[in-house]
């Protein structure tokens, strides 16, 4: 779309052509009933703002600020870039993540499949002897027999805890908890705050520098950084920049933005440039994360072979057990008088 507004296509034309290539083809829908509302009078703004659905507010605001401003074609071009950068470090932290997430469940896949299938067949076979079974062996058997004779009351049991706690997570209170959770993770924890940061800070200076009114861009800016955490402390920043205080003073005392971020706010608000500050800011943290992915990409897998073989590891080695004590009872049953 800014390429097309750039080159002097009308607005009605570029958003139907867009529309007839678009491959998806529910949001190619929404643009052709933007295009009818445009070619009806309506500002885009107002025409997107009827689709909260497929655009948030803070497009909305942008597309706005550039219309009003007359400078549309270079808000649009402005906000692809920060969209693509924004889509691009996106990649980057889930990247980081699904390594792990995928040895997780993997391990525990293989830890079901040893419950329900290899550890019963020894079950019985450790049966057949008057031996008494070392405790990790004995531990692993009962939690096997209870999950093969109880698989369906387990099964069951899985899913309304899974259900209890994704609708839990949903809550305000669910997310407060789930958010601060993942905050306080070892080794992903920092890279998760770095990333809210940075998506913060860069969709406020894109705000700013379009020239939103900074009430308005901390209102429309609560949820993109995604956490729940940053959300509180950023209606708190509002609230006090309404009473008069300035913004970084109410960042202070929100409590919970880094202090970088707070510092270079200040310094953007006492030379006027705010925007350039910010975007600074998350420039910075945006070089923090890309590193941090990159330190974590050659650190993660061995780490995570090492885990997956620990756990199969131990479950192996409590298996295995008894085999040295039948081994010595069969000696001296063989040996004694």
């Amino acid at each position: 779309l800014s390429t097309m507004v750039g080159a002097g296509l009308p607005l009605v034309r570029a958003l139907r052509s867009i529309a007839r290539d678009h491959e998806d083809r529910h949001l190619a829908v929404i643009l052709e009933a933007v295009a009818d509302d445009v070619q009806k009078g309506d500002t885009l703004a107002t025409s997107l703002a009827r689709h909260p659905g497929a655009f948030d507010e803070v497009f909305v605001s942008l597309v706005n600020t550039g219309e009003v401003s007359g400078t549309l074609d270079q808000i649009l071009e402005q906000t692809a870039t920060y969209l693509e950068r924004a889509e691009e470090l996106r990649l980057k932290v889930e990247a980081a993540l699904r390594y792990p997430t995928f040895v997780l469940v993997f391990s525990m896949l293989v830890m079901l499949g040893m419950l329900l299938w290899v550890i019963p067949r020894f079950s019985d076979i450790y049966a057949r002897f008057k031996v008494p079974l070392p405790w990790p062996t004995q531990l692993l058997l009962t939690v096997s027999q209870a999950i093969t004779q109880h698989l369906l009351v387990a099964v069951l049991a899985a899913v309304a805890v899974g259900l209890v706690t994704w609708n839990a997570a949903r809550t305000d209170a669910g997310r407060l908890w789930v958010d601060r959770a993942k905050s306080g993770l070892p080794i992903f924890g920092p890279l998760i705050r770095m990333y809210a940061i940075t998506k913060l800070a860069r969709t406020l200076g894109m705000l700013t520098a379009s020239g939103t009114q900074i009430l308005y861009a901390l209102k429309v800016l609560r949820p993109v950084p995604g956490n729940r955490v940053l959300e509180l402390g950023l209606e708190r920043v509002r609230s006090r920049v309404e009473q008069g205080s300035s913004l970084s003073h109410a960042m202070t005392e929100a409590g919970v933005f880094p202090e970088m971020l707070v510092q270079m706010t200040a310094t953007g608000e006492e030379t006027g440039q705010l925007d350039n500050m910010l975007k600074r800011t998350a420039d910075f943290y945006e070089q923090r994360v890309s590193a941090a992915v990159q330190g974590l990409s050659s650190l993660v897998e061995p780490v995570a072979i090492v885990i997956l073989g620990a756990v199969v590891g131990i479950m192996l080695i409590a298996l295995y057990l008894p085999v040295f004590s039948l081994g010595q009872a069969m000696r001296q049953g063989l040996l004694g008088p």
